[in-house]
């Protein structure tokens, strides 16, 4: 029996996702009790949101957000597991997009952003063969000190030797690529059009 079986991405709204969910928040509630809002999830939601906005623009957006599949646990039993995603899109030419936004351009974040991508995109590929990862970079970090510093060195740099595409933005995906993962810098300046200003929250 293979490691992994079951690969499909349904929407947010599907049942098993949901019930998954309801599940989910009940444990965690009852574990951690009462939390406080957490700030950095609002602004990141936020810029997730105008990414995906403009992410619209360009390719054409899906109603999927969930990658589910099935795999063999330890004591050989099949069990199904969910990640939840940050978009996926499709080319012209049919080719799925996963995205990954990461709010910070720490080297930890760098770090877990391509981890994450590159996990989604070797489940996924069981289902669907072509597909490219995309992940976006928001450097939240140079507004609020909160998300961390920035990498030391340019992501060209970090990303070196990795066989990963460096894009502007708004990213244009290479022709005929039908694999591999992007990667693509929010400017600071748009950046600076889609946050609130520190009058506007408490954001520090």
């Amino acid at each position: 029996m293979a490691k992994i079986k079951g690969v499909m991405l349904p929407p947010l709204h599907a049942h098993s996702y949901c019930r998954h969910m309801a599940n989910h928040t009940f444990l965690a509630k009852v574990n951690s009790g009462a939390k406080t809002a957490d700030p950095r999830l609002e602004l990141t939601q936020l810029v997730e949101g105008r990414i995906r906005q403009e992410l619209n623009l360009l390719l054409s957006p899906t109603h999927l957000r969930v990658l589910r599949w099935e795999a063999i646990d330890q004591r050989n039993r099949l069990v199904v597991r969910f990640r939840e995603l940050d978009g996926v899109f499709e080319t012209a030419n049919g080719i799925t997009v996963l995205l990954e936004v990461k709010a910070s351009a720490s080297k930890g974040s760098l770090k877990t952003g391509l981890e994450q991508l590159q996990s989604s995109l070797k489940t996924a590929t069981h289902a669907h063969p072509n597909t490219i990862g995309l992940l976006v970079v928001a450097d939240l970090g140079e507004k609020y000190d909160m998300f961390g510093q920035a990498a030391s060195q340019p992501l060209a740099e970090y990303f070196s030797g990795m066989g990963i595409y460096l894009l502007d933005w708004p990213p244009c995906l290479p022709a005929g690529k039908t694999s591999g993962i992007c990667v693509s810098l929010i400017p600071g300046s748009l950046l600076g059009e889609w946050l609130p200003s520190k009058s506007e929250g408490d954001f520090e």
